[in-house]
């Protein structure tokens, strides 16, 4: 893996894809490609005032030209009004790639990705690293999410479920309203009581800072070893 440098990109296209949440498609304009690992992320310098701003890289390895960053705007910071002025055409500068929060793609053992929010971006970028590279694990993924209009990717990982016969995917909604006929309730209570072989798995979880320290308490508890434990905590 090379060393993190310096890229220029144009934006292809920024779209609402549910709720506060955008993805932006960039293109590589120079240098026109970016060697990466699956999980890692870059640096955008925005503002003023100058700061640094962290984005996991969403899309697959595969595509060194292009890369796709999702960001919720919730927050409403200076992130968040970078993401919401961004247009087809701007160019923007990062350093990358950056980050250790990468897949065990040797290791034989079920894999069990659990995300809350925009946590899913370097676990999707895992995902579809994991099973386009032939990978033969049972791969399972848990995305926590609070309404109905915050759910996007839903037709796709349903796509991949279809074409992987060991890929799983489940969506759990914390504030669900009546229509909604999925999994309901908090992540981490149904990794721990729906996960088989659960101290035989490795876990790879990514979003907010509580879920992380309370998923990670649950499965020790349970039996899995800390060395199975990769996470990414996004604030």
């Amino acid at each position: 893996m090379d060393k993190p440098q310096t890229f220029k990109a144009t934006v292809s296209s920024v779209v609402n894809v549910a709720g506060n949440f955008y993805v932006a498609k960039l293109t590589l304009a120079g240098p026109k490609e970016m060697l990466f690992q699956a999980g890692q992320y870059i640096i955008f310098q925005i503002g003023p005032p100058k700061i640094r701003h962290t984005l996991s890289i969403t899309s697959s390895p595969a595509d060194n030209k292009t890369i796709d960053i999702l960001q919720s705007v919730a927050p409403m910071g200076e992130g968040s009004k970078w993401m919401l002025g961004l247009k087809p055409g701007d160019t923007v500068q990062f350093l990358g790639p950056l980050g250790k929060f990468i897949l065990q793609k040797k290791s034989l053992r079920p894999k069990v990705f659990i995300a809350t929010g925009c946590g899913i971006a370097p676990l999707r970028s895992m995902i579809l690293d994991y099973l386009e590279t032939g990978g033969t694990a049972a791969v399972t993924l848990w995305w926590g999410l609070r309404h109905e209009t915050d759910v996007f990717w839903q037709k796709e990982f349903e796509d991949i479920t279809a074409r992987y016969t060991n890929f799983h995917a489940i969506i759990t909604l914390s504030q669900p309203g009546v229509p909604w006929t999925g999994q309901k309730g908090r992540v981490t209570v149904h990794v721990v009581e729906e996960t088989p072989e659960l101290a035989q798995s490795e876990f790879y979880l990514c979003g907010t800072r509580e879920m992380i320290v309370d998923m990670r308490e649950l499965l020790v508890y349970n039996g899995v070893p800390q060395g199975q434990i990769f996470t990414e905590a996004f604030f």
